[in-house]
Protein backbone atom coordinates (compact mmCIF):
# COMPACT_ATOMS: atom_id res chain seq x y z
CA UNK A 1 0.00 0.00 0.00
CA UNK A 2 1.48 3.22 -1.25
CA UNK A 3 1.83 6.45 0.82
CA UNK A 4 -1.28 8.12 -0.50
CA UNK A 5 -3.44 5.43 0.11
CA UNK A 6 -2.38 5.41 3.55
CA UNK A 7 -3.46 8.87 3.80
CA UNK A 8 -6.74 8.91 2.57
CA UNK A 9 -7.18 6.00 4.82
CA UNK A 10 -5.95 7.80 7.73
CA UNK A 11 -8.17 10.82 6.48
CA UNK A 12 -11.37 9.02 6.39
CA UNK A 13 -11.68 7.72 9.50
CA UNK A 14 -10.96 10.48 11.73
CA UNK A 15 -14.07 12.72 12.02
CA UNK A 16 -14.56 16.28 10.41
CA UNK A 17 -13.66 18.83 12.80
CA UNK A 18 -16.85 20.89 13.76
CA UNK A 19 -17.16 24.52 12.69
CA UNK A 20 -16.67 26.90 15.81
CA UNK A 21 -19.51 28.98 16.81
CA UNK A 22 -19.58 32.70 16.49
CA UNK A 23 -19.43 32.71 20.42
CA UNK A 24 -16.24 30.58 20.35
CA UNK A 25 -14.05 33.11 17.38
CA UNK A 26 -14.95 36.40 19.15
CA UNK A 27 -13.50 34.98 22.22
CA UNK A 28 -10.55 33.88 20.34
CA UNK A 29 -10.27 37.52 18.68
CA UNK A 30 -10.43 39.21 22.20
CA UNK A 31 -8.01 36.97 23.30
CA UNK A 32 -5.79 38.28 20.64
CA UNK A 33 -6.27 42.03 21.22
CA UNK A 34 -5.66 41.13 25.04
CA UNK A 35 -2.56 39.34 24.23
CA UNK A 36 -1.36 42.87 21.75
CA UNK A 37 -1.63 45.10 25.41
CA UNK A 38 1.15 44.13 26.88
CA UNK A 39 2.85 44.57 23.61
CA UNK A 40 1.93 47.80 23.13
CA UNK A 41 2.54 48.67 26.86
CA UNK A 42 5.82 47.76 26.89
CA UNK A 43 6.83 49.68 23.43
CA UNK A 44 5.54 52.82 24.17
CA UNK A 45 7.27 52.45 27.72
CA UNK A 46 10.49 51.56 25.55
CA UNK A 47 10.20 54.43 23.32
CA UNK A 48 9.53 56.91 26.30
CA UNK A 49 12.86 55.78 27.88
CA UNK A 50 14.68 56.16 24.55
CA UNK A 51 13.72 59.62 24.54
CA UNK A 52 15.24 60.28 28.41
CA UNK A 53 18.03 58.36 27.89
CA UNK A 54 18.98 60.26 24.62
CA UNK A 55 18.77 56.76 22.09
CA UNK A 56 17.77 58.73 19.16
CA UNK A 57 20.63 61.06 19.33
CA UNK A 58 23.93 60.09 17.60
CA UNK A 59 26.56 58.60 18.84
CA UNK A 60 30.16 59.54 19.11
CA UNK A 61 31.84 57.71 16.16
CA UNK A 62 28.15 56.38 14.44
CA UNK A 63 27.19 57.34 11.30
CA UNK A 64 25.60 60.24 10.64
CA UNK A 65 21.77 59.92 11.09
CA UNK A 66 21.86 56.78 13.63
CA UNK A 67 20.06 57.85 16.01
CA UNK A 68 16.99 58.98 13.36
CA UNK A 69 17.15 55.07 12.18
CA UNK A 70 16.86 54.10 15.47
CA UNK A 71 13.68 56.09 16.24
CA UNK A 72 12.05 55.23 13.04
CA UNK A 73 12.97 51.44 13.20
CA UNK A 74 11.17 51.74 16.66
CA UNK A 75 8.18 53.96 15.59
CA UNK A 76 7.48 51.41 13.19
CA UNK A 77 7.56 48.53 15.01
CA UNK A 78 4.73 50.67 17.66
CA UNK A 79 2.85 51.44 14.50
CA UNK A 80 2.37 47.69 13.41
CA UNK A 81 1.24 47.01 16.63
CA UNK A 82 -1.01 49.66 16.96
CA UNK A 83 -2.84 48.97 13.18
CA UNK A 84 -2.59 45.17 13.88
CA UNK A 85 -5.24 46.39 17.53
CA UNK A 86 -7.18 48.61 15.60
CA UNK A 87 -7.64 46.02 13.04
CA UNK A 88 -8.76 43.18 15.30
CA UNK A 89 -10.86 45.83 17.59
CA UNK A 90 -12.70 46.95 14.49
CA UNK A 91 -13.54 43.60 13.49
CA UNK A 92 -14.92 43.15 16.65
CA UNK A 93 -16.89 46.68 17.31
CA UNK A 94 -18.64 45.90 13.57
CA UNK A 95 -20.57 42.66 14.89
CA UNK A 96 -19.86 41.09 11.38
CA UNK A 97 -19.77 37.48 10.94
CA UNK A 98 -16.32 35.98 11.77
CA UNK A 99 -14.77 33.42 9.05
CA UNK A 100 -13.28 30.12 10.07
CA UNK A 101 -9.74 30.10 10.35
CA UNK A 102 -8.25 31.25 7.30
CA UNK A 103 -6.73 29.02 4.20
CA UNK A 104 -4.56 32.36 3.28
CA UNK A 105 -3.26 35.23 5.14
CA UNK A 106 -2.83 38.59 3.50
CA UNK A 107 -1.07 41.40 5.07
CA UNK A 108 0.82 44.73 4.29
CA UNK A 109 4.43 45.09 5.05
CA UNK A 110 6.01 48.45 5.05
CA UNK A 111 9.79 48.57 3.71
CA UNK A 112 12.23 50.85 5.62
CA UNK A 113 11.84 53.43 2.93
CA UNK A 114 7.77 53.58 3.44
CA UNK A 115 7.11 51.62 0.89
CA UNK A 116 4.29 49.38 1.28
CA UNK A 117 4.29 45.74 -0.26
CA UNK A 118 1.39 43.43 -0.22
CA UNK A 119 2.55 39.89 0.92
CA UNK A 120 0.41 36.85 1.08
CA UNK A 121 0.67 32.95 1.99
CA UNK A 122 -1.56 30.80 0.98
CA UNK A 123 -1.52 27.37 3.60
CA UNK A 124 -3.46 24.81 1.48
CA UNK A 125 -1.46 25.24 -1.52
CA UNK A 126 1.89 25.96 0.53
CA UNK A 127 0.75 22.43 2.05
CA UNK A 128 -0.02 20.17 -0.83
CA UNK A 129 3.10 21.35 -2.41
CA UNK A 130 5.51 20.22 0.73
CA UNK A 131 3.58 16.93 0.49
CA UNK A 132 4.96 17.01 -2.92
CA UNK A 133 8.18 18.33 -2.50
CA UNK A 134 8.63 15.42 0.36
CA UNK A 135 7.25 12.32 -1.86
CA UNK A 136 9.59 13.41 -4.74
CA UNK A 137 12.64 13.21 -1.81
CA UNK A 138 11.10 9.87 -0.86
CA UNK A 139 11.04 11.18 2.84
CA UNK A 140 8.73 9.31 5.00
CA UNK A 141 6.03 11.53 6.46
CA UNK A 142 4.00 10.67 9.44
CA UNK A 143 0.38 9.83 8.71
CA UNK A 144 -0.92 12.67 10.71
CA UNK A 145 1.52 15.44 8.73
CA UNK A 146 -1.08 16.98 7.47
CA UNK A 147 -3.36 17.71 9.90
CA UNK A 148 -0.81 18.33 12.80
CA UNK A 149 0.37 21.12 10.00
CA UNK A 150 -2.78 22.69 9.87
CA UNK A 151 -3.06 22.96 13.42
CA UNK A 152 -0.01 24.95 13.88
CA UNK A 153 -1.42 27.30 10.87
CA UNK A 154 -4.86 27.91 12.75
CA UNK A 155 -3.26 28.16 16.22
CA UNK A 156 -1.00 30.66 15.58
CA UNK A 157 -2.69 33.00 12.07
CA UNK A 158 -2.15 36.06 14.31
CA UNK A 159 1.25 35.66 15.19
CA UNK A 160 2.04 34.82 11.55
CA UNK A 161 0.09 37.80 10.19
CA UNK A 162 1.91 40.03 12.43
CA UNK A 163 5.34 38.65 11.58
CA UNK A 164 4.66 38.81 8.15
CA UNK A 165 3.56 42.41 8.60
CA UNK A 166 6.92 43.34 11.17
CA UNK A 167 9.44 41.25 8.96
CA UNK A 168 8.31 40.82 5.78
CA UNK A 169 8.56 37.10 5.71
CA UNK A 170 7.47 36.08 2.04
CA UNK A 171 7.72 32.41 1.66
CA UNK A 172 7.23 29.31 4.53
CA UNK A 173 8.24 25.97 5.61
CA UNK A 174 6.34 23.48 6.66
CA UNK A 175 8.69 20.64 7.88
CA UNK A 176 7.52 17.62 9.69
CA UNK A 177 9.51 16.06 12.73
CA UNK A 178 13.37 15.06 11.98
CA UNK A 179 14.93 12.89 14.33
CA UNK A 180 17.02 10.91 12.19
CA UNK A 181 19.29 13.87 10.52
CA UNK A 182 21.73 11.24 8.76
CA UNK A 183 18.26 9.82 6.37
CA UNK A 184 17.09 13.83 6.14
CA UNK A 185 20.35 14.74 4.88
CA UNK A 186 20.52 12.02 2.59
CA UNK A 187 17.11 12.45 0.80
CA UNK A 188 18.00 16.65 0.49
CA UNK A 189 21.69 15.87 -0.87
CA UNK A 190 22.23 17.79 -4.00
CA UNK A 191 24.78 18.24 -6.49
CA UNK A 192 28.43 16.91 -4.88
CA UNK A 193 26.37 16.62 -1.13
CA UNK A 194 28.10 17.46 1.74
CA UNK A 195 31.24 18.54 3.39
CA UNK A 196 32.09 17.52 6.92
CA UNK A 197 33.95 20.02 9.51
CA UNK A 198 33.58 18.62 12.83
CA UNK A 199 30.31 16.89 12.21
CA UNK A 200 30.55 13.04 11.95
CA UNK A 201 29.31 11.94 8.20
CA UNK A 202 26.44 9.88 10.32
CA UNK A 203 25.82 12.55 12.19
CA UNK A 204 26.15 11.05 15.08
CA UNK A 205 27.18 13.79 17.32
CA UNK A 206 25.23 16.57 16.82
CA UNK A 207 22.55 17.86 19.20
CA UNK A 208 19.48 19.30 17.75
CA UNK A 209 16.71 21.22 19.95
CA UNK A 210 13.02 20.90 19.22
CA UNK A 211 13.62 18.86 15.62
CA UNK A 212 11.11 15.91 16.96
CA UNK A 213 7.74 18.20 16.29
CA UNK A 214 6.72 19.40 13.25
CA UNK A 215 6.86 22.99 12.28
CA UNK A 216 6.40 25.96 10.10
CA UNK A 217 8.66 28.47 9.68
CA UNK A 218 8.85 31.89 7.95
CA UNK A 219 11.90 33.09 5.84
CA UNK A 220 12.80 35.45 3.49
CA UNK A 221 12.86 33.87 -0.35
CA UNK A 222 16.14 36.12 -0.95
CA UNK A 223 19.33 35.34 -2.26
CA UNK A 224 21.99 36.31 0.65
CA UNK A 225 21.82 37.77 3.86
CA UNK A 226 22.83 41.32 2.54
CA UNK A 227 19.80 41.12 0.57
CA UNK A 228 17.27 40.60 3.65
CA UNK A 229 19.32 43.58 5.19
CA UNK A 230 18.78 45.71 2.16
CA UNK A 231 15.26 45.16 1.75
CA UNK A 232 13.65 45.00 5.61
CA UNK A 233 16.38 46.72 7.55
CA UNK A 234 16.39 43.54 9.46
CA UNK A 235 20.21 43.03 11.12
CA UNK A 236 21.49 39.47 10.09
CA UNK A 237 25.01 40.05 11.84
CA UNK A 238 27.27 39.25 9.97
CA UNK A 239 30.93 38.78 10.91
CA UNK A 240 29.72 37.70 14.83
CA UNK A 241 31.10 35.21 16.90
CA UNK A 242 29.93 31.73 17.74
CA UNK A 243 29.24 33.37 21.19
CA UNK A 244 27.51 36.43 19.97
CA UNK A 245 25.46 34.43 17.58
CA UNK A 246 24.29 31.71 21.00
CA UNK A 247 23.07 34.78 22.75
CA UNK A 248 20.94 36.31 20.12
CA UNK A 249 19.39 32.65 19.66
CA UNK A 250 19.10 32.34 23.58
CA UNK A 251 17.23 35.69 23.94
CA UNK A 252 14.81 34.63 20.49
CA UNK A 253 15.13 31.24 19.93
CA UNK A 254 12.00 31.30 17.63
CA UNK A 255 13.65 34.59 15.40
CA UNK A 256 16.40 32.89 13.85
CA UNK A 257 16.80 29.70 11.74
CA UNK A 258 18.32 27.15 13.92
CA UNK A 259 18.81 24.38 12.94
CA UNK A 260 21.22 22.01 10.95
CA UNK A 261 18.02 19.85 9.83
CA UNK A 262 15.83 23.24 8.78
CA UNK A 263 18.65 24.39 6.56
CA UNK A 264 18.89 21.61 5.10
CA UNK A 265 15.28 21.15 3.73
CA UNK A 266 15.48 25.12 3.37
CA UNK A 267 18.60 24.72 1.05
CA UNK A 268 16.66 21.88 -1.10
CA UNK A 269 13.23 23.40 -1.23
CA UNK A 270 15.20 26.64 -2.49
CA UNK A 271 17.26 24.69 -4.79
CA UNK A 272 13.71 23.03 -6.13
CA UNK A 273 11.92 26.49 -6.04
CA UNK A 274 14.64 28.13 -8.25
CA UNK A 275 15.95 25.64 -10.46
CA UNK A 276 19.05 25.11 -9.06
CA UNK A 277 19.99 27.99 -7.21
CA UNK A 278 21.71 28.29 -3.16
CA UNK A 279 20.32 30.42 -0.79
CA UNK A 280 23.54 29.72 1.58
CA UNK A 281 25.90 30.54 -1.12
CA UNK A 282 29.33 31.65 1.19
CA UNK A 283 30.48 34.15 -2.21
CA UNK A 284 27.21 36.11 -1.46
CA UNK A 285 28.23 36.32 2.27
CA UNK A 286 25.07 34.01 3.42
CA UNK A 287 26.90 31.28 5.61
CA UNK A 288 24.75 31.23 8.63
CA UNK A 289 24.98 30.04 12.33
CA UNK A 290 22.76 27.31 13.29
CA UNK A 291 22.93 27.35 16.87
CA UNK A 292 19.94 25.15 17.60
CA UNK A 293 22.43 22.62 16.38
CA UNK A 294 25.94 21.94 18.36
CA UNK A 295 28.36 19.69 18.43
CA UNK A 296 29.97 19.90 22.11
CA UNK A 297 30.79 23.04 22.86
CA UNK A 298 30.89 24.29 18.98
CA UNK A 299 27.75 25.48 17.04
CA UNK A 300 26.34 24.41 14.37
CA UNK A 301 26.80 26.36 11.11
CA UNK A 302 26.66 25.54 7.28
CA UNK A 303 26.86 27.56 3.62
CA UNK A 304 26.78 26.20 0.47
CA UNK A 305 30.24 25.77 -1.36
CA UNK A 306 29.52 27.05 -4.78
CA UNK A 307 33.48 26.23 -6.29
CA UNK A 308 33.35 22.44 -4.84
CA UNK A 309 29.42 22.22 -5.08
CA UNK A 310 28.31 21.08 -1.83
CA UNK A 311 26.90 22.10 0.91
CA UNK A 312 29.03 22.72 4.32
CA UNK A 313 27.92 21.18 8.13
CA UNK A 314 30.13 22.64 9.86
CA UNK A 315 30.55 22.92 13.95
CA UNK A 316 33.05 25.77 15.02
CA UNK A 317 34.20 27.15 18.19
CA UNK A 318 31.98 30.20 19.95
CA UNK A 319 35.45 32.46 18.85
CA UNK A 320 34.91 32.26 15.28
CA UNK A 321 33.74 34.50 12.92
CA UNK A 322 33.50 35.45 9.38
CA UNK A 323 32.60 38.18 6.86
CA UNK A 324 30.21 36.09 4.88
CA UNK A 325 28.90 34.06 8.23
CA UNK A 326 25.41 35.38 9.76
CA UNK A 327 22.33 34.32 11.21
CA UNK A 328 18.84 33.90 9.12
CA UNK A 329 16.19 35.92 10.39
CA UNK A 330 12.98 33.49 10.45
CA UNK A 331 9.92 32.60 12.49
CA UNK A 332 9.73 29.20 13.63
CA UNK A 333 5.76 28.10 14.68
CA UNK A 334 5.46 24.84 16.45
Amino acid sequence: MNFESLTQMAKSSKPEKPDKSQQELRTALEQRLNLLKPSLQQGIDEYRQALEDGLFEDKEGEPTDSGEKRKEEMQKRLSTLFDRAENIKAKLDSGEELPQAQKEISTTYTHPDGKKETITLDFETKLQEFTSFYQTTNLDLPLDFEDTAREIWNNNQGDIEQAIAESGFDDMLIIPPTTDLAELAEKMKMENGYYFYQVKEDFSNVQSLKVDKSRIILFHHLDSLPEITQKTGLNTHLNITGADAQKLYQANPEKYLGTLEDAIVLERKYFEDTGGKHLSDYNNKSAQWLPGSSVGARLGDSYWDPDYRRLYVSARGLTHRASALGVRPSRCFF
